[in-house]
């Protein structure tokens, strides 16, 4: 078993990072999640950046992939389907949060 991170801000997934430093490989969400994110800052008022920044948070999760590039791939497929738009526009109308 192999530990990912994905980086969220608030509630909306943004990057998956698997590995440390500059071996790490890192994926990047599409960027609808990024646009979430903004729409969810300011909705928010996160517009300063210590607010922004607060919002940030990590959550390990185990991966069964023996190959790393795979589990990485594999895991940005299923929260790419599991956020469809609609979802990422509820959660940048709740200020980032699922639940308001």
């Amino acid at each position: 078993m192999h530990e990912v991170t994905i980086i969220y801000w608030r509630d909306i997934p943004t990057q998956i990072v698997l590995g440390k430093g500059r071996k790490a490989i890192k994926h990047q969400l599409s960027n609808r999640f990024m646009v979430a994110v903004d729409k969810a800052a300011m909705n928010a008022g996160a517009g300063d950046t210590d607010a922004y920044l607060e919002g940030w948070r990590k959550i390990a999760r185990a991966v069964a992939q023996p190959d790393d590039k795979q589990a990485v791939a594999q895991l940005a497929a299923e929260l790419e389907q599991q956020y469809p738009a609609s979802r990422l526009a509820q959660l940048a109308r709740n200020g980032g949060n699922e639940n308001p």
